[in-house]
């Protein structure tokens, strides 16, 4: 049948083809609607998850003054009826058109309007539609294009589709298994054991890796990215994991989501989905959160698999696939994206802003996929471009294993624990500097008990021991411990007769400590002026 075959068959019987091909119905009825049958010329079911809706239509063309039959009181009793035998969740809508070229009068309007009904698990209402004027009733007062009625003027209007368009697109069906879901999952795991190995002191938890750890081995930090150019942990801090419970949870809805969506979109696409909405929050989190944070967690990824599955389910035909599809999606995407719904428990606090940012990657990912989704193809285009993207993210992932290593090495030139009183014993700092040597915060500690004793020459040499290694410096506060060293080493400077060396020792905190304790310090001594 051509699209001038399909201009000459009545509208009745083309808007039941075009329910069927772009709606996802059925034609038949369920055996305890099959009473419909004896009312309407065409039947039509649908299932969308716990919702079962019924389209009956009469072709009032067929033969005059044809009108649906069935009194008002006896399609309640049918609805009624069926909506008990279903699941008590589950709910019913049965909706029935008159289609025809007639006008539509007050007394279609008056018969009609007395089969509209409502019940605790159903509802049931009459559309009349006038083909000659692409005219249906009732129309509401607001909200007329989503309404049933304005939706049928709409069809009405627009050209009719031809029989090759409502023979329905052939759209990706599950096959075989998912692959990059479940090859993520170990990777997380083995990073996750890998931060136990790997741990920098310990948090007395099991299976919890303390912050020096996190940020070691590629935790997302705000000095370390924009400050210290570590650019590549937008890439590594995805893979990692505070504790057990969060690894856990992550797992747990990577794997809820990811299979059914792997097995639409392919696990090439998958994987730069993943990839894409782990860098895009990484971004905001670090927009988002504070400075002193380090945010770890493929929260982000995940949370960009879940948007992306929101959008593509609407590639799917209309039905219990979509439907489930839809509810996964959103029963993940409302408690990651509204922090009062969140019931997540996790040693740490939950970073929004990755999640947000995850999302709105995968979003973008999915409308992408969309337009590249033909309707005959079982698989999104340019799936090569997809292993080309998630080839960059887990590469640069795995290169960022060189600069880890390096922060590794450095971190273990340091004491895992310092002294917690205020005044640490001249005993307790001699003992870690036995066995940690080139620890500058060891080394400005036992200045100030130095300076305690008055012994101006040795708080000078531990201090600017203190200041010789940069890069072990930036592994225990960067500028902020710098600039608190170069204080009191100035302070000192100044009480020993030497202006000058004060000052330029001094002068770099002075450029940049405007308020706090440090500027506090500089100004008691007029190390600034």
């Amino acid at each position: 049948m051509d699209g001038s075959a399909t201009e000459r068959e009545h509208f009745s019987r083309y808007y039941a083809r075009y329910l069927v091909a772009k709606h996802g119905y059925r034609l038949g009825a369920l055996s305890q609607s099959e009473e419909l049958l004896q009312h309407c010329d065409y039947v039509l079911t649908k299932s969308a998850g716990k919702r079962i809706s019924i389209v009956g239509i009469v072709n009032c063309d067929s033969s005059e003054g044809k009108t649906f039959t069935m009194p008002a009181q006896g399609l309640a009793g049918l609805a009624q009826h069926i909506a008990g035998s279903l699941p008590a969740a589950a709910g019913l809508a049965i909706t029935i058109y008159e289609i025809g070229s007639r006008a539509i009068g007050r007394a279609d309007k008056s018969r009609l309007s007395g089969h509209r009904s409502r019940g605790r698990k159903y509802a049931t209402k009459a559309i009349a539609v006038d083909v000659s004027k692409r005219q249906a009733w009732p129309l509401p007062l607001f909200g007329r294009r989503f309404s049933p009625a304005g939706q049928m003027e709409k069809l009405l209007r627009a050209p009719r589709l031809s029989a090759a368009e409502l023979s329905g697109p052939e759209r990706a069906v599950k096959t075989g298994r998912s692959i990059f879901v479940w090859v993520l999952m170990a990777l997380l795991l083995l990073v996750f054991v890998a931060e136990q190995i790997f741990a920098v002191g310990k948090t007395g938890k099991p299976a919890v890796p303390t912050i020096e750890t996190l940020q070691v081995l590629g935790g997302l930090s705000y000095p370390l990215v924009v400050g210290d150019g570590e650019w590549w942990r937008l890439f590594t801090a995805p893979l990692l994991h505070g504790d057990i419970t969060h690894i856990g949870f992550n797992c747990l809805v990577l794997l809820l989501i990811g299979n059914p969506l792997e097995t639409l979109i392919g696990w090439r696409w998958t994987a730069a989905t993943f990839s894409v909405s782990a860098v895009s929050g990484s971004l905001m989190s670090l927009a988002a959160n504070p400075v002193n944070m380090v945010s770890v967690g493929a929260s982000g990824g995940i949370t960009g698999l879940l948007a992306a599955a929101l959008v593509i389910s609407f590639r799917i035909p209309a039905g219990a696939a979509r439907a489930r599809l839809i509810s996964q999606a959103i029963y993940g995407l409302v408690p990651a994206l509204l922090p009062f719904l969140n019931t997540a428990v996790s040693g740490g606090s939950i970073d929004y802003g990755a999640h947000f940012g995850g999302a709105i990657g995968g979003t973008t990912i999915g409308f992408l996929l969309l337009s590249l989704w033909h309707d005959r193809l079982p698989r999104p285009r340019l799936g090569n471009l997809a292993v080309l993207v998630a080839i960059g993210f887990f590469s640069i992932a795995a290169g960022a294993c060189l600069p880890i290593r390096e922060h590794y090495v450095r971190r273990m030139l340091l004491a895992p624990d310092l002294p917690v009183a205020t005044t640490p014993s001249d005993t307790a700092v001699e003992s870690l500097l036995r066995a940690y040597p080139r620890d500058p915060r060891l080394s400005f500690l036992r200045a100030q008990v130095l300076l305690r004793r008055n012994d101006l020459q040795g708080a000078e040499r531990d201090l600017r021991a203190a200041l010789a290694d940069r890069e072990l410096i930036a592994e225990v506060g960067g500028p902020d411990f710098e600039n608190r060293v170069r204080a009191v080493l100035a302070a000192l400077l100044k009480s020993k007769g030497d202006p000058s060396g004060a000052a330029a020792m001094a002068g770099p905190a002075c450029a940049v400590e405007k308020s706090g304790p440090i500027a506090d310090y500089l100004a008691k001594f007029s190390l600034c002026q």
